[in-house]
Formats: structure tokens, C-alpha cells, sequence
């Protein structure tokens, strides 16, 4: 259950322990009997597993002895047990409140799988991981089609790098991205790749980089690029903004990260995955974001150009194996190339396999989503202060210091307006009142 437990109240009389809606044991034990019987009636379809897979209903706290599902042989069997000595193919720790998501479509298997991997050890699955996945889908009642090979698209053209901003529109909605041609000048492009590559070497002298791309972090995350110099904030003045985002995003979208990735020599790619996963219910028929990656040097297969699956964005479809960018295409364009793609494409970082040149490919990636989503970045709380307050009215608006029809009030005020930070809401006012 996501929902912090209850802290001691302030207040004598307001305890609440008198009151239980439902016990903990219990609800374990009811979820844990109900993804028991959906494993049960999904058999007839887990065949195309072909693995044998040990299952647990656990949590930090509650418990179930392991149940096996053997999918090796045309019919699956479901068992308590194995023979000593065979070792299952993939064996995972899971709630089972997560396997009743799964066949209730409200929890993405390439999300939920790993959630709780960080916190509890025994949740992180183990062995043939993609078989896993697929066993988790085919939970669903409606699993997910398996994403093809790209070769599928043989004899279609796809998107090239374009000033024609309708083409760009059609791209995008046909193939769920499009590419910018000269989206920034040279003379751009020199003034932010500058500052994104000072930036990353003050903060590994700092000793306060994010380092990622595999075991050896060979890769640099720049995070919050709003309070690391005014080239970021002028950036978004960039007209592509106005041109496409309130074209596909609708009013008042609104910034949710804005950072910078620099993938170097010897990364591991990050798994596949689409920027709308961590929304849930998973949301396949309406796109909540739009990506603008600005690319800063000439980005191709070879240096780790973003991978895509042209029109993944389209239907109930996931890759079989996230692990693996066989079968996807890269999304190569020349420095000064902007490449804007839908939420729910399916893509990631690509290998940097660069021996000679520009070793590194600095990326710097703007995500905008509608509205009503919760951005990425808690702006309110990490913009910094001296940024806040040079920041203009645009750029506040898209970091969310404003008020739009129904959303962002302060103290109840909704009036449309730009907002800062209330150093003095109003607090207890108590004078003395007879109740009957």
C-alpha cells in the first residue's frame, strides 16, 4: 500500500484507534486467494511462457509459501511443489495485489515487477526476467501485443530531419516522433553545449554528479537544468515550444523535467520503457507528454543516438525483452536537430560505441505534460530562490507559479495569476466559540 502509515496525532481525543475498516492480515490473505485463482484461470494462455516460474505472495511484512507454475510442456501445470534439485527459470517475490493490477490492466508488468526493488530485496525477479515479464502480461486480460522488429516497416519512409513543422505534426502522430532540422544555429548550439559540459565538470569536481549508463556509470545525468545557468532559462523561449506543445498537449501544459543526459563510451543501454509507465492506470489511448531532446553534437548509431520503435506509440504493444535494443531504430540527426517524441513511444538511451571524434553526446531533454499531470522535478521545492525570482512570467508559467482555470490555487484564490511561494498564509485564528 503506497499511503504512509498514520504518525502520533497532535491532538488528545482525535487518536482514532477505535476505528479499523479493514486488518492488514486479512487483506493479505484475501488478495494473495485472488491472484491465486487468476493465475489459476490465466493457464489456458501461459503456455507461450515456456519457462517454469516460481511465485511468491510477500511483502516486508506477510508471507505465502512459493507456488509453481511449469509452462514447459503444451499444458501448464500449477504446483505446490518441485522435485529436488530443479531450479525454476525465473522466481520472483511479489505482492498480490500487483498480480490483480496486472489482470485489471491498472499496472504496467515492466513497472510493477520492479517497484518495490529498491525497498525489498526479495522483490527484485531473478533468472529469465523477459519470461517473467511476458508471464505478468499474459495475467492481463487484454496482455499487451509483442513489439516486431522494425523490419516490419520495409518500404516506408520514415521521419527525416525537417524544417516543415506539418510534416513534423504528421511524423509525430503517425510514427509517434518527428525530428527538427536545424532546430538550434551552430552559434546555438556552441552557447548550450558550453555550458551543459562546464556544468557537468563542476559537479564531478563538486562530487555531486549522477553518474548512470551500467555498472561503471560511465554516463552523466545534469538534473534541474533551470538553476544551472540562463542559457537553460532562455532556452525555453525556443518557438518549437509554441509551435507543438499546446498543439498536442492542449493549455497550460507545463514543464516536467528539464535536464541534461551525456552518454560516453562502454554505457550499457537503459532499459526500454516510455515516459508515461510511471502513470498509472497505464494510459495507452491519450499521449500526457511530449519529449523536445535538443541534440548538441551530430548523434548517430555509433555515439548513442536515441532508440525508437516508430509508431509504438500507437495500441496495447510492449517489447518482449526491455533489456535489449535489437529490433528498434536510432534517431540519428546532425548537431542542432531537435527530436520531439509522444510519451507513449517506446525508446531509450542508445549504446555509445564512439572510438574516435566527439566521445560524448550531450542530450538535453525537456518533457512537457499536460496540465493535470504531476510533473517529474518538484519545482516548488528545488527551484532555487535567486532563480525564482528573475524567472519570467513564460518560464514560470511552464514551472507551474501559476493559477489556471481549476488548478494551483493559494489559500483558495483562483483567480487567474502568477504565484510565488506564501511566506505568510493564514494560520490558527481561534477565538472563543459555544458549541451546543
Amino acid at each position: 500500500m503506497s499511503i504512509v502509515p498514520p504518525s502520533k496525532t497532535f491532538t488528545p481525543g482525535l487518536e482514532f484507534e477505535d476505528r479499523q475498516y479493514f486488518d492488514p492480515a486479512e487483506k493479505f490473505h484475501n488478495e494473495a486467494a485472488a491472484a491465486l485463482r487468476i493465475v489459476k484461470d490465466r493457464l489456458c494462455v501461459l503456455g507461450e511462457v515456456e519457462a517454469l516460474v516460481k511465485l511468491t505472495f510477500g511483502d516486508t511484512t506477510y508471507s505465502n509459501p512459493p507456488i509453481f507454475i511449469d509452462a514447459h510442456e503444451s499444458e501448464v501445470r500449477l504446483l505446490d511443489s518441485v522435485a529436488a534439485g530443479v531450479e525454476p527459470d525465473v522466481q520472483v517475490t511479489i505482492k498480490p495485489e500487483y498480480i490483480i493490477r496486472f489482470h485489471e490492466g491498472t499496472l504496467d508488468p515492466r513497472m510493477g515487477l520492479f517497484m518495490d526493488a529498491r525497498t525489498y530485496e526479495p522483490s527484485i525477479p531473478k533468472g529469465n526476467v523477459p519470461k517473467l515479464i511476458r508471464f505478468a502480461d499474459l495475467l492481463s486480460k487484454s496482455p499487451p501485443r509483442l513489439l516486431g522488429e522494425v523490419g516490419n516497416l520495409h518500404g516506408i519512409s520514415l521521419p527525416q530531419p525537417t524544417e516543415d513543422i506539418e510534416q513534423i505534426k504528421r511524423d509525430l502522430i503517425h510514427f509517434g516522433y518527428g525530428l527538427v532540422k536545424n532546430a538550434l544555429s551552430p552559434r546555438e548550439v556552441d552557447i548550450i553545449k558550453q555550458a551543459v559540459l562546464e556544468q557537468a565538470a563542476g559537479e564531478r569536481q563538486g562530487g555531486v554528479a549522477t553518474f548512470d549508463g551500467g555498472p561503471e556509470g560511465p554516463n552523466q545525468r545534469i538534473w534541474n537544468l533551470i538553476n544551472k545557468g540562463d542559457e537553460f532559462i532562455d532556452l525555453l523561449n525556443h518557438p518549437l515550444i509554441d509551435a507543438i506543445i499546446p498543439w498536442f498537449l492542449g493549455d497550460h501544459a507545463h514543464i516536467s523535467t528539464l535536464s541534461a543526459n551525456i552518454t560516453r563510451p562502454g554505457n550499457v543501454p537503459m532499459q526500454l520503457h516510455t515516459d508515461q509507465s510511471s502513470k498509472t492506470p497505464p494510459q495507452r489511448e491519450l499521449a500526457m507528454g511530449l519529449n523536445i531532446s535538443f541534440y548538441l553534437v551530430d548523434t548517430t548509431n555509433v555515439n548513442g543516438a536515441t532508440r525508437v520503435y516508430p509508431g509504438s506509440h500507437k495500441g496495447n504493444v510492449a517489447p518482449g525483452d526491455i533489456w535489449t535494443v535489437e529490433g528498434s531504430i536510432p534517431a540519428e540527426g546532425p548537431a542542432g536537430t531537435a527530436v520531439v517524441f509522444d510519451n507513449r513511444l517506446w525508446h531509450t538511451t542508445g549504446p555509445n560505441r564512439a572510438t574516435e571524434g566527439e566521445l560524448e553526446r550531450p542530450v538535453i531533454l525537456l518533457h512537457f505534460v499536460r496540465s493535470f499531470v504531476r510533473a517529474g522535478e518538484n519545482h516548488y521545492l528545488s527551484l532555487r530562490k535567486d532563480v525564482e525570482a528573475k524567472l519570467p512570467d513564460r518560464q514560470k508559467a511552464f514551472f507551474g507559479f501559476r493559477k489556471i482555470p481549476g488548478m494551483g490555487s493559494v489559500e483558495g484564490n483562483t483567480a487567474p495569476s502568477f504565484v510565488t511561494r506564501t511566506e505568510n498564509a493564514i494560520g490558527a485564528l481561534r477565538v472563543s466559540y459555544k458549541t451546543r
